[in-house]
């Protein structure tokens, strides 16, 4: 399940990611529609400059021509002939700019690129499409001269791709004469340019793309820190509210450990010096003392102990008063005469090391410990073990008991496993339980540098000692 504050995350981008997707998306299209109106704009520019050097061609020809063609007559074979050799060896562009001429039946009469065709009739001579080409070129001229698009071989290639001619007519001799320029080199033109734009146009995607990206990404890690502050944060305030807790609990358990020692249990004293009082009294009178008396003055003493071990519990005194290690050491042996249960206590030999909050943390490890020893590991002996080593202070409880399966017991359902963890977490400590069949090892390790200012112990002599 995704945690909140990734949701949050999610919906802070995600808007943002959207909208650069939708622009980078609609600034490609848009540059693509450019390019297609460019090239389109250029196709017509080309095509429009190839027939305008079509028809000044035309009139260079006409101009060549028209002395001759005046002042003959229509049935003049000489004349004709004449104007035949000029527009043959007319010629541009190399081999590729010529021209050709047929009469208004088809028959070829000029053409010096393809003499193959003079003399012959071409009227029925079509394109792949089946479009008639020479008869179109004949009613264009008829029609006053106009452009056709076909394909025809090219000379200087030998082989064939799209060619534009003009064709006009001259009226008195019925023929057609038409000059035609190539358009492979105009498809050339625009396939550079296409290439060009092409090129330009997946750079600026790029380019588009690697700021969309950069973008999104920074706004993630943006949002991702600032989360991950407000994590660290709420952690902080968390772990402060618990230590709080903590302290409180503490502080709530030294007042009633304080009111039971200095408040019941001094009535509970009171009540056992009058009861013994009252057997004095009655022995001075040679008085037989009742039963329920001797068994009130022995419950009363009872219940004084139960108390005074409750309060002991709740918050031994000697901790405050004394340290860890001498409150430890009344723990293990108080635990070993009441469960039997042998304990051998190593620590270092100091009186006051630790922060009163440390002491009571590892206190409590203790003594947590030991109550999960009594209750579930059926141990018939265990050893706590302090000591410090250059870098941390350690503390370990081991037992010879039977153990127990994590996988069907998990520590974290463990009220008082937990709140352990979290001292120690509070602490920057470590907790950790390592549970086999032969017994369980139990180890919290606190910074050496978490007390700096109390007195330190001698680190070799206590390692040594551990």
């Amino acid at each position: 399940m995704i945690k909140l504050p990734i949701k949050l995350l999610l919906l802070a981008t995600t808007p943002v990611v959207i909208a650069l997707v939708l622009t980078y998306v609609f600034i490609t299209n848009e540059s693509k529609h450019l390019s297609e109106q460019t090239l389109s704009t250029l196709e017509t520019f080309l095509m429009e400059s190839k027939r305008r050097e079509l028809h000044n061609y035309s009139q260079l020809a006409n101009s060549a021509i028209n002395h001759i063609y005046k002042s003959a007559d229509p049935d003049n074979h000489v004349a004709q002939s004449l104007v035949a050799d000029i527009l043959d060896e007319m010629s541009y562009n190399g081999d590729d700019g010529y021209f050709f001429v047929y009469d208004d039946k088809g028959n070829s009469i000029a053409h010096p690129k393809q003499p193959f065709r003079v003399g012959q009739n071409w009227w029925g001579l079509e394109d792949k499409s089946g479009s008639k080409i020479i008869q179109i070129l004949i009613e264009n001229a008829k029609n006053g001269g106009d452009y056709y698009q076909y394909p025809w071989d090219k000379p200087s290639l030998h082989s064939r791709t799209e060619k534009v001619s003009y064709s006009w007519y001259l009226p008195k001799w019925n023929w057609m004469i038409g000059t035609g320029i190539y358009l492979d080199d105009v498809e050339a033109q625009i396939a550079a340019l296409q290439k060009d734009i092409d090129r330009h146009i997946k750079n600026t995607e790029e380019i588009i793309l690697g700021i969309a990206l950069t973008t999104a990404f920074t706004i993630f890690l943006i949002a991702l820190i600032i989360a991950l502050k407000e994590k660290t944060k709420s952690n902080t305030q968390l772990n402060l509210l618990s230590q709080r807790i903590v302290n409180l609990q503490e502080e709530e358990r030294r007042r009633i450990s304080r009111e039971m020692h200095d408040g019941i249990v001094q009535i509970l004293v009171s009540i056992k010096y009058s009861i013994e009082a009252t057997r004095m009294f009655l022995n001075k009178n040679n008085d037989i003392t009742p039963e329920p008396l001797h068994h009130a003055a022995t419950n009363l003493n009872s219940a004084i102990q139960e108390i005074r071990r409750i309060s002991h519990d709740l918050h031994p005194r000697i901790l405050d008063e004394l340290g860890l290690g001498l409150a430890l050491d009344s723990l293990t042996n108080e635990f070993s005469r009441r469960t039997g249960i042998s304990v051998d206590l190593v620590r270092p030999a100091v009186k006051k090391v630790l922060p009163d909050d440390i002491a009571t943390t590892l206190y409590r490890v203790v003594q947590e410990s030991l109550t999960n020893i009594e209750r579930h590991s059926q141990a018939k002996f265990c050893k706590v073990n302090l000591y410090f080593t250059s870098q941390e202070l350690v503390l370990e409880i081991v037992d010879d008991g039977t153990g127990f399966d994590e996988h069907r017991t998990p520590l974290s359902d463990g009220i008082g496993i937990r709140n352990l963890t979290e001292r120690l977490d509070y602490q920057g400590g470590e907790f950790e339980v390592i549970s086999t069949p032969q017994g369980t090892t139990v180890v919290a390790k606190i910074s050496n540098s978490l007390f700096k200012g109390h007195s330190a112990p001698d680190i070799d002599k206590t390692a040594r000692a551990a």
